[in-house]
């Protein structure tokens, strides 16, 4: 029987009109100062206030995912994604699983072959309307110079991914999905305060770019925010104050949210 896995993260996702944030650094950055003021106004009508601003630049990488041609992975609910600092030339791999159910979610063998350095996580992402998906997760960093060319890679570096997928075609080779590179630009500094101004809930702002393409306008951006316990343990206060932030970002900031939305992964897979 898999160990009970403690929610430590509850993530709420929105993805917003990409084409609003066409320009250079400079202008991206302002069209998101812009949005802050007018979510910021938003918050003041709940009475939930907010502080910092999106001055952070948290991290700038390049996205790759990884899968069969046939896309096993992706059928039985996993991810391969690779992410490369720009500027260190660092990388790292995430084995993730996502599933709506969260005990068939925790039900995962995820700890990696070798574990200096790495990072598993179990949380909840949450999308509009409200609807959760439970994210068991591993990261861990990818030796320079190594190269992921087949589905029994993965499983070197993730061994329980070979008992949970009894069919896996191990020697099936790992092809980059839909050809496509992100280059990613994550700002961070932002946060609101719930539950009665006791919890500070992090935002992000991450914008992905096509890396094949001269285009300054991004392909997707999301706006994030989080907050989390190790030992789960999550006031009612903090979790109305969160749907009460989701809720007002899908009624009262129409022109900022996309109406169509497609996550950064669906958006790969596309």
């Amino acid at each position: 029987m898999a160990k009970r896995q403690n929610v430590t993260s509850r993530e709420y996702k929105v993805m917003l009109l990409a084409s609003l944030f066409d320009g250079d650094e400079s202008v991206f950055r302002a069209t998101v100062d812009s949005f802050w003021s007018s979510l910021t106004d938003t918050m003041r009508t709940l009475d939930i206030p907010v502080e910092g601003a999106f001055t952070e630049v948290k991290a700038r990488r390049l996205i790759r995912f990884f899968d069969t041609d046939a896309h096993h992975l992706n059928a039985d609910q996993y991810i391969v994604r690779e992410r490369e600092d720009i500027e260190t030339g660092e990388r790292e791999v995430t084995l993730k699983f996502r599933h709506p159910d969260r005990y068939v979610a925790s039900d995962r063998r995820m700890e990696p072959a070798d574990d200096s350095g790495s990072k598993t996580k179990f949380e909840e992402d949450v999308k509009p309307p409200f609807v959760s998906v439970y994210s068991f997760s591993t990261t861990q960093p990818l030796e320079s110079g190594r190269v992921i060319e087949r589905l029994r890679d993965v499983a070197k570096l993730f061994p329980g991914l070979a008992d949970d997928l009894k069919e896996l075609p191990s020697e099936s080779p790992l092809v980059l999905v839909s050809d496509f590179v992100g280059r990613e630009i994550v700002l961070e500094g932002a946060s609101v305060l719930l539950g009665k101004r006791d919890v500070a809930s992090e935002c992000a702002i991450v914008a992905w770019y096509d890396e094949g393409e001269q285009d300054t306008t991004p392909v997707v951006v999301e706006f994030s925010f989080k907050y989390g316990d190790d030992l789960e343990d999550y006031r009612g206060s903090v979790a109305r104050d969160a749907y009460l932030v989701l809720e007002a970002l899908q009624g009262s900031m129409v022109d900022w949210v996309d109406p169509n939305p497609v996550t950064k992964t669906a958006f790969v897979y596309k």
